[in-house]
């Protein structure tokens, strides 16, 4: 299925490989594919929150991408945005599953946090 909107906006994604091996102490390292560049149609503005915790300044980033079903993102991939890397949270939300309008686009939930 083909995108019904113009996708222009450059990003780029990185596919999770999961697990690589294990690091000197024994925990588990999770690898990435190479970045990847790829069009999306666009995203909505970021949300932020400040988690209310004693001795952290943690901020947390939110933002819902539109891209090309056919770019098969997943969960836990990566994607740079304007500059900056998020992390995929959860499965993409695909509306296409109708009988009236397919837009060949899918909600990506992205989350990046600093601090």
């Amino acid at each position: 299925m083909t995108a019904a909107f113009p996708c222009v906006l450059p990003a780029s994604l990185a596919r999770y490989l999961g697990e690589s091996g294990r690091d000197d102490y024994g925990n588990d390292v999770e690898a990435w594919a190479p970045w990847s560049p790829i069009r999306v149609f666009g995203w909505e503005p970021a949300k932020s929150t400040e988690p209310v915790l004693v001795g952290h300044e943690r901020i947390v980033i939110a933002v819902k991408l539109y891209a090309r079903k056919e770019d098969r993102i997943g969960e836990h991939d990566r994607l740079i945005l304007e500059g900056r890397v998020y992390d995929v949270v959860g499965e993409p939300e695909d509306p296409n599953n109708n009988p009236w309008f397919q837009p060949g686009l899918v909600t990506v939930n992205l989350r990046r946090v600093e601090g």
